[in-house]
């Protein structure tokens, strides 16, 4: 932990908005410009004594959070396990089934690699379950089983404060753990990204409850400097007609579930549609041409999607979700045309 005596405290700023008049506290730290928001004048000046105090007495501030050795931060009193699962259950409602399934991915990466000491007495593919399948799943974690709830006992027993973010040191182990797989291989760059993004909506979050200060994640060019995507498409991994048409042709004779698994891969590879919009397709959604016609186009109406999340993600229990069409305002429909060869 790097501190420093080179304190300055400013006066206190006022802002007289529309609404209502915020109280600013501004301070440096080793150069670096801090600020603190307090609705009324009277916490405002208390917040700032505590700094005039702390100067006064000699004491150094921590560098990394621009507060005094001795003042006690909401997030070093809270574990990081708690402060996930509340995270977990504040946001549960407003997601869909596989937002969610990722969340409780990132966050037991996450978990795993703030945990003090390493679960000796448990499997690591255990300690992985009971994070992932029970601890982040609203749903379900009041009725998990005692062999889980002991695993998460002792996970909340040996989880850092939220406070460790505050070490840069602990910030790139935990960036490194989730962007690494079970084989120590280095993950896909568009499950990184995701990843990051995911740890990003978090830390806003704790910034928000005030258990943060700051983000501590990495930004600008440094964030995005090994974690590279493009939507580019190699045409060498793309089938030529003829070997569509022998595929497809080998899937509807297969003995069962051919015919149903033929048309809906024919229709992703003719129309363009997402899988989650091509299942959620009725008959009466497709509109064919007369056999003898000139135009052989046909026309397909997608108004819902129902992407396959996993019953224990759901709110209904089952496997698949009704959503609306990704990108679309809610209940706008899509209309594509295909025509087979």
């Amino acid at each position: 932990m790097e501190t420093t005596y080179d304190v300055k405290v400013y006066k206190i700023l006022t802002y007289k908005g529309a609404r209502k008049t915020t109280y600013t506290v501004r301070w440096v730290v080793a150069g670096k410009r801090w600020r603190e928001p307090f609705d009324t004048v009277a916490l405002a000046e208390g917040f700032r004594s505590e700094f005039i105090g702390a100067t006064g007495k000699g004491e150094a501030f921590v560098i990394a959070t621009g507060l005094p050795v001795s003042h006690r931060s909401k997030s070093a009193g809270m574990t990081w396990y708690r402060f996930a699962v509340e995270y977990v259950d504040a946001r549960w409602a407003q997601l869909g089934g596989n937002s969610r399934k990722n969340i409780a991915k990132t966050l037991t990466a996450t978990t795993i690699a703030l945990l003090r000491a390493k679960p000796t007495q448990f499997a690591p593919a255990a300690v992985r379950t009971a994070l992932r399948e029970w601890a982040f799943n609203t749903n379900r974690r009041p009725d998990a089983p005692g062999d889980v709830v002991a695993i998460l006992r002792w996970v909340e027993r040996n989880s850092l404060p939220v406070s460790a973010w505050e070490d840069p040191e602990k910030v790139d182990q935990v960036l490194r753990a989730i962007d690494t797989r079970l084989d120590g291989k280095q993950a896909a760059a568009w499950s990184r990204k995701r990843n990051r993004r995911i740890l990003n909506v978090a830390m806003k979050y704790a910034i928000r409850r005030r258990i943060l200060r700051t983000n501590p994640l990495p930004k600008g060019k440094e964030s995005t400097a090994v974690v590279k995507t493009t939507n580019a498409v190699d045409k060498r991994s793309l089938l030529n007609p003829e070997q569509a048409a022998a595929i497809l042709d080998w899937i509807r004779r297969r003995p069962r579930g051919g015919e149903r698994l033929h048309a809906f891969f024919a229709t992703l590879y003719y129309c363009g549609p997402r899988p989650e919009e091509a299942v959620a397709m009725r008959v009466e959604d497709v509109t064919l041409p007369e056999p003898d016609a000139v135009d052989q186009w046909c026309e397909l109406l997608f108004h819902t999607a129902t992407p396959e999340a996993g019953k224990q993600w759901t709110d209904t229990g089952e496997i698949h979700e009704q959503r609306d069409l990704k990108g679309r305002a809610e209940g706008e429909t899509r209309t594509a045309l295909g025509t087979p060869p």
